[in-house]
């Protein structure tokens, strides 16, 4: 009985006959789905290095609310100098 077990498990195991991806089977330049793959391999960097740079942006304090408010007040219309404003 264990000899048949290993006979399955050995069968199941074994490797079959591998068939070429779907771009490798398609005609040279016939297709254009290959370069997908090439696209997202060059755009992986970019997109991983913002993602980490504003997770540690968000968690040092810049949050888009803040960045927002001080943005405002730094390009707001400043009164001028020479004007009081107190009144009594």
């Amino acid at each position: 009985m264990k000899s048949w077990g290993f006979a399955a498990l050995a069968l199941i195991l074994t490797p079959r006959f591998a068939l070429a991806c779907a771009s490798c089977m398609a005609s040279p330049f016939g297709d254009r789905t290959y370069t997908w793959p090439y696209l997202g391999l060059i755009l992986l960097p970019f997109i991983l290095i913002a993602a980490v740079v504003g997770i540690l942006a968000y968690l040092a304090g810049y949050r888009p609310r803040t960045v927002a408010r001080r943005l405002a007040a730094r390009f707001a219309v400043k009164d001028a100098p020479e004007i009081i404003k107190e009144t009594t």
